[in-house]
């Protein structure tokens, strides 16, 4: 039976659902600055005002900022593991481009409703923030999976997993402008194909 999940304050109390309901709306507020901002320029005091309470409210619920992004992951770690679920075999790879098409939209597609977290998962991640890191790598971690179990068969002893992570590396700078419109005169549709051909041959190439 799988262990329920407790939400608890920094004191580590448990919100009654009045809190839940307040905590919920402070991580609302905070993605929807997220969206805008870069994360380093809001402030406690940002978050207070868009929600209508104040800075003592917030911290009952969360230590700082960067707490309420990381609890925040805990959902886009949730979906990325759902809409990954059916890659995790390697076995799409066999359907060759419209496989690799499919892994590319499932995966930006599961992270569409969270790009500002993943966007600052990434970034921090980078700077070798530990918390941010362990967030980093439970979010993409189906998203190598799926890829290493394609390349494990293509190329050699090891390598599998040093190409998913590589890949890896470009879905989540081409999830940070994904709802952009034209990058570089490339629309989204664009964008995501070439990844789709990168990945096809990546992970359908033998070795040599």
């Amino acid at each position: 039976m799988p262990t329920r999940v407790v939400t608890r304050t920094p004191d580590r109390r448990v919100p009654n659902e009045r809190g839940l309901q307040t905590r919920q709306k402070l991580m609302d507020a905070t993605i929807e600055l997220l969206a805008t901002r870069s994360y380093r320029d809001i402030k406690v005091l940002d978050i207070a005002r868009k929600v209508g309470t104040s800075p003592a409210t917030f911290y009952q619920y969360f230590p700082d900022v960067e707490g309420v992004v990381l609890e925040a992951s805990r959902l886009l770690v949730k979906e990325t593991k759902t809409a990954l679920h059916g890659f995790k075999d390697g076995s799409w790879s066999s359907d060759g481009l419209p496989g690799a098409t499919r892994l590319v939209d499932a995966v930006l597609d599961g992270w569409s409703g969270h790009l500002p977290v993943m966007r600052v998962l990434t970034a921090v991640a980078a700077e070798r923030d530990p918390r941010f890191l362990k967030a980093y790598v439970a979010a993409t971690r189906p998203v190598v999976r799926a890829l290493t179990a394609a390349a494990q068969t293509t190329t050699p002893n090891g390598e599998g997993t040093e190409l998913a992570h590589a890949l890896v590396s470009g879905l989540t700078a081409t999830a940070g402008h994904d709802n952009a419109g034209s990058v570089h005169g490339l629309t989204k549709d664009q964008r995501r194909r070439g990844l789709a051909l990168l990945v096809h041959a990546a992970v359908t190439t033998a070795d040599a």
